[in-house]
């Protein structure tokens, strides 16, 4: 079987290379995520919901900033957030989807830490303190999810 010339190139990248480029497109997918639930906080017409929605983008926005800093350390950069798509009709279409991203995340993140674990132990528990956060984070957004009405429209 012949190889391409970017598979050449990806099978001379040495594991950590390999490692921090899922990083920065993952960093990119969490900067993503913090402008959707910005976006859908500004779109939410209950304050209360709006208020934990703001809450959970600062929070994710956070993890992108941090993300970019150990990027940084590693003379690597995030690929940039891909913009939010379709809103949604309703609070419940967007959170959803906005669920769904996160849960995402989360497993690739689960994942990465594990593979870091191997090559930098200290970085995998820096990053390993981001996914808790993340957990944490998806448990609030379930939360406002199961208050939305699917059958509402905003």
């Amino acid at each position: 079987m012949r190889m391409g010339i970017l598979d050449r190139i990806r099978s001379a990248l040495s594991p950590e290379e390999k490692l921090l480029g899922e990083l920065a497109e993952l960093a990119g997918r969490h900067r993503e995520l913090a402008e959707r639930l910005a976006r859908d906080a500004a779109l939410c017409g209950y304050p209360a919901m709006a208020d934990a929605l703001r809450a959970i983008a600062e929070q994710e926005l956070r993890h992108a900033r941090a993300l970019d800093l150990m990027l940084g350390e590693r003379h690597a950069w995030a690929k940039p957030a891909r913009r939010p798509g379709a809103a949604g009709s309703n609070n419940w279409q967007r959170l959803s989807a906005d669920l769904a991203l996160l849960l995402e995340l989360l497993g690739d993140m689960n994942q990465l830490v594990f593979r870091w674990e191997r090559v930098d132990p200290a970085f995998a528990a820096r990053l390993r303190a981001i996914e808790l956060e993340d957990d944490r984070n998806l448990g609030g957004l379930r939360e406002l999810v199961l208050r939305c009405d699917p059958q509402a429209l905003d």
